[in-house]
């Protein structure tokens, strides 16, 4: 499935998946476009209407271009803390469906000489981003009766949707690649909304085990979020490591459709007369006129990053950011125009870099934050950036430099500060950090920094960013290491001490609109050390609601807190998963 060993690596023929594809559109029956509403008289054809389901689906996607990302940790075994995270490797990358499951990745290829790539492929373990794509789809050639058997097991309920749980079984002779496992279908249209197993065979532990999960939104059951897991295997010289493994996809409502509803559904005011407003200043200072450019080469960056769906709209997590960000700059008597905003970025890796006057901040940042106050660090230091006028380069004030395909975003844009601004934007937001509200609970982020040096050497690709700086290097060479100065022994075999969160804590994402909400946190008492997963991956459970996410989270408070940001109780920990 992910596992590329030289000559074991499979290899799937992009044409041929393309004629599945068309031969899927032609087994889709002449109803299953209709809405099906009423219950099956049986067994059988709730089973009928699954299969057919599942070809219209992959004929639907055959037209979308969704984002993909695979965070992959691989895992030692700590007395204690059970198994721990020791290395890492990271994916993202566009899917084109009309060919097939083709991943047209944002990274720029590792640079490996020819000696250096033999060693690699003899002696470690390599992964293709193209296998976990795979496991989006239970399977794109020949699901249907005459390849697989159905066993009904039991009905249950996954969050708000009823389900029947069936046992899936490829029948001898079948061929290869064909799913084992078991499928969840909802009981209204009876679509699959998630299937658990692998694929056999499996020669070589080519494939591993995973849990697909499918959320409705944009009218459809979209492949959302995979979880991936292997207990290791030994291969020749290789000996592989247990290994998690967590996939999302997101983006199937692409920028431009949604410009081109908004253009649609755009209304034109008629100015009423004439308007001679005399005291109105005509023209722009130079001044005005310099910021307005910098901010124009921003707004194009922020934009184009968006049109690639890396960036997410504007909603309440944008919301909850601001209201952090306004705390710093009220109690420190920061007074800039244009007004500072915080964006997310909708990726793993632990990042923030500012532009201009917008500070973008990725997803798996948030999520791994413990709380509040730790969240205020990394918005100072960029404010940090603006405040000491670290401005980004204005040659994108120019569009015609924004100008290429979707993939090549990351490889063109790089928004790195020198190792000079960045030291002077730790000692800024340090002197922000005292004169803030957040004054009394620096040794909190201290203690979160410790962590991310103990554990930066293992999560390698967690910490590499992807537009801006690293937040730390080695784990001598941190963003706001005076902090840990301040902060208590870090204690990772005491459940009291919660430095780091697992990924997934914190956001919840619409895979058709890429809107993020903020998960719903309760505490919960950790029973042993081995549940406190600082950075790591951990499996998807998700709360299933048809077509919308039921009623919404509070949104964040006006009174100059951000309460959906809380610190854990001692011993207590929000979920690790949405």
């Amino acid at each position: 499935m992910f596992l590329d060993n030289n000559a074991n690596a499979r290899i799937i023929s992009l044409s041929k998946l393309a004629a599945i594809f068309l031969a899927s559109a032609v087994l889709v029956l002449a109803q299953a476009g209709q809405e099906q509403s009423s219950p099956a008289r049986n067994f059988d054809e709730a089973i009928d209407r699954a299969i057919s389901n599942e070809h219209l689906l992959m004929k639907r996607l055959t037209d979308k271009e969704p984002v993909i990302e695979t965070y992959i940790q691989e895992l030692k075994n700590d007395g204690d803390l059970g198994l721990v995270p020791k290395n890492d490797f990271y994916f993202i990358g566009q899917l084109n469906m009309k060919n097939g499951i083709v991943d047209r990745t944002f990274l720029p290829k590792a640079k490996l000489s020819a000696f250096t790539h033999l060693l690699v492929g003899m002696f470690t373990t390599q992964y293709n981003a193209s296998g976990f794509a795979d496991e989006m789809l239970l399977d794109v050639a020949s699901f249907d009766r005459s390849h697989y058997s159905f066993e009904y097991v039991r009905r249950e309920f996954l969050g708000d949707v009823r389900c029947l749980v069936v046992d899936v079984m490829p029948k001898a002779g079948s061929g290869k690649h064909r799913f084992e496992g078991r499928i969840w279908l909802e009981d209204h249209d009876y679509n699959i909304v998630r299937f658990n197993g692998t694929y056999r065979p499996a020669p070589a532990h080519e494939f591993a085990h995973f849990d697909s999960w499918r959320t409705n939104t944009g009218a459809l059951w979209l492949p959302s979020f995979i979880y991936a897991q292997d207990e290791g295997y030994k291969f020749g010289p290789v000996k592989s490591s247990p290994m998690r493994a967590q996939t999302r996809l997101w983006d199937y409502e692409r920028a431009r459709e949604r410009a081109d509803q908004a253009f649609t559904n755009m209304s034109v005011d008629v100015p009423q007369g004439v308007k001679d407003d005399s005291t109105a200043a005509a023209e722009n200072l130079p001044v005005e006129e310099y910021r307005l450019w910098e901010e124009q080469a921003s707004g194009n960056i922020i934009d184009r990053l968006q049109r690639a769906g890396l960036v997410s709209p504007v909603g309440e997590v944008d919301q909850v950011l601001d209201t952090v960000l306004n705390n710093l700059i009220v109690t420190n008597k920061v007074s800039l125009d244009p007004q500072i905003h915080a964006r997310v970025l909708l990726t793993t890796p632990m990042e923030s870099v500012a532009l201009n006057h917008t500070i973008l901040i990725s997803r798996g940042l948030i999520d791994v934050l413990p709380d509040e106050n730790c969240l205020a660090a990394v918005l100072a230091h960029e404010l940090a950036h603006i405040v000491l006028g670290h401005s980004t380069y204005t040659k994108y004030a120019f569009a015609d430099r924004l100008l290429f395909d979707d993939p090549e975003v990351l490889k063109r844009l790089k928004i790195a500060r020198t190792k000079e601004e960045e030291e002077a934007a730790d000692v800024k937001a340090m002197e922000l950090l005292k004169n803030s509200p957040y004054s009394s609970s620096l040794p909190r982020v201290g203690l979160f920094l410790r962590m991310l040096s103990a554990r930066s050497e293992d999560v390698p690709h967690l910490i590499k960013p992807l537009l801006g700086n690293r937040m730390a290097d080695t784990k001598k060479d941190l963003r706001l290491s005076g902090l840990m100065d301040m902060s208590p022994e870090l204690k990772l075999r005491d459940t009291s001490q919660i430095s780091a969160l697992p990924l997934g804590s914190r956001i919840k994402m619409d895979p058709w609109s890429d809107q993020l909400k903020l998960i719903k946190t309760q505490s919960i008492v950790l029973s042993n050390a081995k549940e406190k997963l600082p950075f790591q991956v951990t499996p998807f459970m998700i709360h299933l609601t048809r077509e919308d996410w039921g009623a919404a989270p509070a949104g964040p408070q006006t009174d100059g807190t951000a309460a959906a940001i809380t610190t854990p109780a001692p011993g207590a920990a929000p979920p690790a998963h949405p």
